[in-house]
C-alpha cells in the first residue's frame, strides 16, 4: 500500500503512484474482462443454439433480442480490454498518456 503513495522527488519522473496505480488496476481487471468476454462468447453460442432451435415466433425474436446484447456485450469488453492494454502500456512518467510512447511497443 505504501508504493501506491509514494512520490518522487525528482520533478522529471513525475508521480510514481499514477504509474503503479494504472498498472495494478491493468492486472486486476484484465484477467477479468478475459474471462467475461470469454463467458460471453459460450453465452452467445448457447444463445445461437436456441435460436435456430426455437419453434415458434415469439422463442425465436426472444433469443435474437438476447443474442443481440451479447453481441454488444462482447464487443464493449473487448473495447475495454485493448483500452486498459492501450493504457498500461502508454502511461508516461507524469501519469498521463505519452503520444511519444505510441508505438514503441510494437516488435
Amino acid at each position: 500500500m505504501s508504493t501506491l503513495l509514494e512520490t518522487t522527488t525528482n520533478v522529471n519522473s513525475g508521480v510514481a503512484w499514477v504509474d503503479t496505480l494504472v498498472k495494478a488496476v491493468f492486472n486486476v481487471i484484465s484477467p477479468v474482462l478475459v474471462i467475461a468476454a470469454v463467458a460471453g462468447i459460450f453465452y452467445a453460442i448457447w444463445i445461437g443454439v436456441k435460436f435456430v432451435k426455437a419453434e415458434d415466433k415469439s422463442a425465436r425474436d426472444e433469443a435474437k433480442q438476447k443474442l443481440i446484447y451479447v453481441i454488444v456485450g462482447i464487443v464493449v469488453t473487448v473495447a475495454l480490454i485493448i483500452l486498459f492494454i492501450f493504457l498500461a502500456n502508454n502511461v508516461g512518467e507524469n501519469g498521463l498518456i505519452d503520444p511519444t510512447k505510441w508505438g514503441n511497443n510494437i516488435n
